[in-house]
């Protein structure tokens, strides 16, 4: 890989509808993409979500992060040098962990694309065989708005997800109530507290 150009911005994409949890209440995406192009004109994309309430970051640190970087990484030619920044830098990273991950994932798109090879086979690992199972997320907001767009997902046939808390007792269990009347029956689920004020079920 012969790195040509590696570029930062930012994407914003209003909400339908505020999206709300026990940390923030947004109305758009806070999202960073990276794009690295080879001198041959292939393109990588990598993708980062900074979150102050999550991660600690920013979208402009990410972007100052990125700036403050960015010739380092237009040298790299390999995913042995990739993955020796990633350990010499590790405490910088542990700051900026989506930044980096758009970086980085940019840079894996790239060097699967080069050798016609997934990104878990770049990294020496096992390709994908089993199908990929997606789970979804039920934010905070009213229950009926709640209702409506669980009943969506499970028509859909969504069977995995991260269900969104606020805080308020009696509101929480408004949600779980529901859920458990309408979605995925709880033998054999599992309930799992998160950073961001979730809770996570999965058959």
């Amino acid at each position: 890989m012969r790195l040509s150009q590696l570029a930062m911005t930012s994407l914003e994409i209003p909400f339908r509808q505020a999206f709300t949890h026990a940390s923030a209440t947004r109305t758009m995406t806070e999202t960073v993409l990276v794009r690295a192009e080879s001198a041959g004109g292939l393109i990588g994309m990598g993708e980062g979500c900074p979150r102050r309430y999550v991660t600690g970051e920013t979208v402009a640190g990410a972007r100052e992060f990125f700036s403050n970087h960015q010739a380092d990484w237009l040298r790299f030619t390999t995913v042995e040098e990739l993955r020796a920044w990633g350990q010499a830098n590790a405490a910088l990273i542990d700051r900026n962990p989506a930044a980096w991950c758009a970086v980085e994932t940019a840079c894996l798109d790239l060097l699967g694309k080069e050798t016609d090879r997934p990104i878990e086979a770049v990294l020496g690992g096992n390709r994908l065989s089993a199908p990929f199972r997606y789970s979804t997320v039920l934010g905070a907001e009213k229950l009926s708005t709640f209702q409506k767009q669980l009943h969506q997902y499970l028509t859909g046939g969504f069977t995995d997800f991260k269900v969104k808390v606020t805080g308020d007792l009696r509101t929480d269990r408004e949600r779980v109530a529901a859920f458990m009347t309408v979605g995925p029956r709880p033998s054999g689920c599992v309930w799992m507290p998160t950073i961001a004020g979730s809770v996570e079920t999965r058959p």
